[in-house]
């Protein structure tokens, strides 16, 4: 995953996005968002499908053209 990808990252986007939530009049929303849980599973959950998609596109890959003599 890029370096920019860390659990403080994701951490402060669920901060931002639970202020957001709580400006909109979200409080249950909010509490899930600020629960420090929820950014270490939502970084497993990342990297679990970057993983799958990863696997996916390599096997998608085509194959090389064969050289002619």
């Amino acid at each position: 995953m890029p370096s920019w990808i860390t659990p403080g990252t994701i951490a402060g986007l669920l901060g931002l996005l639970a202020a957001l939530a709580g400006a909109f009049g979200k409080p249950a929303l909010a509490a899930f968002l600020q629960d420090p849980g929820t950014a270490s599973t939502l970084l497993t959950v990342l990297g679990g499908a970057a993983a799958l998609i990863a696997g996916a596109l390599k096997g998608i890959e085509t194959p090389a053209p064969t050289a002619r003599k």
